[in-house]
């Protein structure tokens, strides 16, 4: 995380982009303290002492009674507030719930966010095994189904940039790790119009996506469907992307979109 930080402060303002990585660092391992804080950040003793305080102070981070910090209900409050001026993630619930009962599997909705995709709503089916997963949670662009299908439709330059600044870490042994080859994936992705992610990102998991595009016909969120390997088998794939594109399309003309403007 110290060379991301290092990158993000030649185009920030360093505090903020220091507070944030704290922010992303404790939301990802609750419960460090401070030496171990400094030292993940690579941050100066007294800085990182002086943006502890503030944010503490601000309420978005807390110390706990064995002096490890956690995120402070100040975020939890943002967080509602952001979620709340989302519409597409409100739109889509209808659409979401039907799909979870009617395929009986776990349904996404996401987006882009910088270098990952992030769950804006969720939907569990009513089944024994459930899908560790929540709303906010960030997953990879490149080993995910709905990731493939937020960086699929974008114009070749800023598809490239992104992937230049990607991890090309191997997740599982299906896991694409070259960016050359991925780009070709994701042109094949394009073409279908849906994608796969085959136990890619999780072992035994298998997930497949379609795109939601606004008013101008451009992809801004995606819809995916996850289950087990048992729950979703290849023979299914076809059948299931249908429904999905289908769904995704309803939530399209939900926020706006018609065929008119300009489809994907």
């Amino acid at each position: 995380m110290k060379s991301s930080l290092v990158d993000d402060e030649k185009t920030g303002v360093p505090a903020l982009v220091k507070g944030f990585g704290i922010l992303d660092l404790i939301a990802n391992e609750p419960g460090l303290g401070f030496a171990a804080i400094q030292q993940r950040l690579g941050l100066p003793k007294s800085s990182c002492h002086l943006l502890i305080g503030t944010l503490c102070r601000l309420g978005a981070i807390q110390m706990q009674a064995d002096r490890g910090y956690v995120l402070g209900l100040r975020l939890f409050e943002l967080g509602a507030l952001a979620a709340n001026q989302r519409h597409i993630d409100r739109e889509a619930m209808p659409f979401l719930r039907t799909l979870a009962r009617d395929v009986q599997l776990t349904c996404h909705l996401g987006v882009r966010e910088g270098l990952k995709a992030v769950y804006l709503a969720k939907v569990e089916c009513e089944r024994e095994i459930m899908i560790n997963t929540w709303v906010g949670k960030r997953i990879s662009l490149n080993s995910s189904s709905l990731g493939k299908v937020l960086l699929a439709w974008l114009p070749d330059a800023e598809l490239d940039e992104i992937l230049e600044h990607l991890e090309w870490t191997r997740k599982c042994p299906n896991t694409l790790t070259d960016p050359r080859e991925f780009k070709a994936h994701l042109a094949e992705v394009r073409a279908r119009g849906w994608a796969v992610d085959d136990q890619e990102d999780i072992q035994n998991i298998r997930c497949l996506a379609a795109p939601v595009v606004n008013v101008q016909g451009e992809v801004i969120a995606a819809l995916s469907v996850v289950g087990t390997v048992l729950e979703l088998d290849v023979d299914r794939f076809e059948d299931l992307a249908a429904r999905t594109c289908a769904v995704a399309r309803d939530i399209s003309h939900a926020i706006g979109h018609r065929p008119e403007n300009g489809a994907h």
